[in-house]
């Protein structure tokens, strides 16, 4: 079975190393950007991120989709959670949307794999039971940006019923990429032509010195559909 992987990224939205939870196979990695307060040009910037890296398309936008219940007794929860969980899946199916869940290893969600991939977990308040999963749509096409992602999990969750106490919730819509240690060459590439562009700069006499291109992959939103991936290094001009 194809696995899909969620770094811890997507629940602190701290930077995280390509290879953090790399597995054999391929995988995909939820990405999360830091939007601070700044103006539409660089939003996604981060002052502690390298300025040299690569900048792509993203293969898919990912959304939060959590079923709960807040009824009194806890398997009464349990049992509306789960029946409303099949409707998700029989509507994702029909829809032609595809659900993944997991923990850090995200995998292909169906009616015959759900018991195994979700966790009963706690809603926001101590009555209630909820289990997280995740739509993956893809980037392009109707999905230009996030707002038609949204339109598209809101109106799904509008046509999936309800049992007993049971209701749907969503969370903040991410990106994600298969397998970003593809990149690290292309990556690599990018440093290497912006170093020899500042470089040529001083005139021939005047060569490179390049540092810390075995360090880690690193990843980040760089706008709605696009992410970017860096390696930290640092370069020095100097006589040849």
């Amino acid at each position: 079975m194809k696995r899909f992987f969620l770094t811890a990224a997507a629940v602190s939205g701290l930077l995280v190393p390509a290879g953090a939870w790399a597995q054999d196979g391929a995988e995909t990695i939820i990405v999360t950007g830091s939007r601070s307060d700044r103006g539409d040009f660089d939003e996604y910037y981060d002052d502690e991120q390298s300025a040299i890296g690569l900048t792509r398309k993203a293969d898919y936008f990912v959304k939060p989709i959590y079923v709960n219940s807040d009824s009194r007794e806890e398997n009464v929860r349990r049992s509306e959670v789960a029946a409303m969980l099949r409707a998700v899946i029989e509507r994702a199916e029909a829809e032609g949307i595809t659900l993944v869940a997991g923990q850090y290893k995200l995998s292909p969600l169906t009616l015959e794999s759900m018991e195994d991939l979700l966790v009963y977990g706690r809603g926001n308040r101590p009555d209630t039971t909820r289990v997280r999963l995740y739509a993956r749509l893809p980037v392009g096409g109707k999905f230009r940006g996030q707002d038609e992602v949204d339109e598209t999990i809101q109106a799904f969750r509008k046509n999936v019923p309800a049992t007993g106490r049971s209701y749907i919730e969503t969370g903040t819509t991410d990106l994600a990429i298969d397998n970003p240690d593809q990149y690290r060459g292309s990556v690599v590439k990018a440093i290497a032509d912006e170093s020899r562009r500042y470089a040529a700069m001083f005139g021939s006499d005047y060569g490179i010195e390049i540092r810390g291109l075995d360090s880690e992959l690193f990843f980040k939103q760089a706008s709605q559909t696009e992410v970017f991936l860096f390696i930290e290094h640092s370069f020095m001009i100097k006589p040849k």
